[in-house]
């Protein structure tokens, strides 16, 4: 399983918030689609799957706030 986490986005970004999620559980993802939309108080960011594979687990609704470096999804890579 990988997992896929809030990205480091800059020196002072500590919290994002998680505006919209664009995958379901047991969706099948290609490498460097988009997963997930975060902002913080700079910038919106698209979190991209690193590999193909299926979405297995979503730990993160919508409009919750999360730290850089939590776990937002697993991915099961090649599945």
């Amino acid at each position: 399983m990988i997992d896929v986490r809030v990205p480091k986005m800059g020196m002072s970004t500590v919290e994002v918030d998680i505006m919209s999620i664009h995958v379901t559980v047991g969706q099948e993802v290609a490498a460097e689609e988009p997963l997930v939309e975060i902002e913080s108080e700079k910038v919106t960011f698209e979190v991209t799957a690193g590999c193909a594979g299926i979405v297995r687990e979503i730990l993160v609704r919508e409009g919750d706030v999360c730290e850089v470096g939590d776990v937002l999804m697993r991915v099961e890579p090649g599945a």
